[in-house]
């Protein structure tokens, strides 16, 4: 089993703004002296909102995974409401990876899983060709047994059914 993070989408941005105020606000308290008093509510309405912003877009960022195991890919996404989306191996026809120029150079892109149900954008990731090697190694991998990691087995035994004749087991 494997599991990726997505890439982070607009949290550099706001966090780049969040340290230029606070340099510019305390580049202005040194040059002019009057402003000193203000640097503390300065900072409190012109940055507060912006490191509300970083810290959201963070929260979200690190709320979403994807998980790929021996049977099937999972999609679980969600800040106050957890949401698992899921798709079985043997459903998956094709995978391709989708993205512009400038996302290739940087090694991102996003990933579509072609289903027997119709296309799945799974997310913008870094890598995309490693994980689309990933799926495809393992729907293309002939399994050694009918049950996959990710499986929940409990026993049956016959005592609990009652059914105890012809095994040798005497009741208690």
């Amino acid at each position: 089993m494997i599991s990726v993070t997505p890439v982070s989408r607009g949290v550099l941005r706001p966090a780049i703004l969040a340290f230029a105020l606070v340099a510019t606000i305390r580049y202005a308290a040194d040059s002019l002296h009057g402003l000193v008093r203000y640097q503390g509510p300065l900072n409190v309405v012109l940055v507060g909102p912006v490191l509300v912003v970083v810290a959201t877009r963070l929260w979200r960022w690190r709320s979403e995974k994807i998980h790929v195991t021996t049977q099937r890919i999972v999609v679980e996404y969600g800040v106050t409401r957890r949401i698992r989306t899921a798709v079985e191996l043997r459903d998956v026809v094709f995978v391709r990876t989708q993205g512009g120029l400038g996302e290739r150079l940087i090694g991102r892109g996003s990933v579509v899983i072609e289903t027997v149900a119709g296309p799945w954008l799974v997310g913008t990731i870094r890598h995309p060709a490693a994980l689309v090697r990933l799926i495809d190694a393992e729907r293309l991998r002939r399994p050694e047994s009918p049950w996959g990691y990710d499986d929940v087995v409990e026993p049956q035994f016959p005592w609990r059914s009652g059914d105890v004749q012809g095994i040798g087991w005497d009741r208690p």
